[in-house]
């Protein structure tokens, strides 16, 4: 079935209060960030996370990562509160640094992993001032089938999922320069950091704690 979409180039702040209200409303939106496309929806509606499901035809057992507008709404919605984490956040964002924390009940059930989620406040103006305008947090699943590679542009975006299950908005910030994926840690049930994936953010694990406070 195609689906239309519409695609906007360089959005301003107007045109971006009015796709958060589109979000609001349910709306799937493809969106830049620091890193690659991603596939985006206000990561409390139910219904438009199981669209992006559909979208990737991925697994519904795996969690999506999820973008903030700043800390203030990451304690809102999930519990940061671990001193490490709280420093880290601090440090750190915006920035490719996502933390794992458990999500409070707003959060949808099905874009979690035990009730937890990877959160960030990225460096990409677009996609905080997005999360910022929703007033909620952002979900921000790579914006690609499910196995294949990451998309820079809208153009791979568009080679790879056609028109069908398509999200109703796309936005196009031109070619993406590829980075390497955010740094994700933890904290383990030690009270420790872990870094579970390495990445632009370098962290030194402490020799007595193992805590990553760099």
């Amino acid at each position: 079935m195609t689906k239309f979409m519409f695609i906007i180039k360089k959005p301003n702040n107007k045109i971006l209060k009015q796709i958060a209200k589109q979000l609001r409303a349910g709306a799937v939106v493809v969106y830049p960030t620091d890193t690659a496309y991603a596939l985006g929806c206000d990561a409390t509606n139910k219904k438009a996370v199981a669209h992006i499901f559909k979208i990737k035809g991925r697994d519904e057992k795996k969690a999506f990562p999820m973008i903030v507008a700043d800390i203030k709404m990451a304690k809102k919605y999930f519990g940061i509160v671990h001193d490490p984490l709280s420093i880290l956040a601090r440090k750190h964002w915006p920035g490719p640094l996502s933390i794992i924390v458990k999500a409070k009940k707003a959060i949808a059930a099905s874009a979690l992993h035990k009730g937890t989620a990877a959160v960030r406040v990225p460096d990409s103006k677009i996609a905080r001032t997005l999360s910022k305008h929703l007033g909620r947090p952002l979900v921000a699943t790579s914006a690609n089938v499910s196995g294949r590679p990451p998309c820079y542009s809208v153009k791979a975006y568009l080679a790879q999922i056609g028109r069908n299950h398509a999200p109703e908005i796309v936005i196009d910030a031109g070619a993406l320069r590829r980075r390497t994926p955010s740094t994700i840690v933890k904290v383990n049930d030690h009270g420790e950091v872990e870094v579970l994936r390495k990445g632009p953010v370098r962290l030194d694990i402490s020799a007595q704690g193992g805590s990553a406070l760099g």
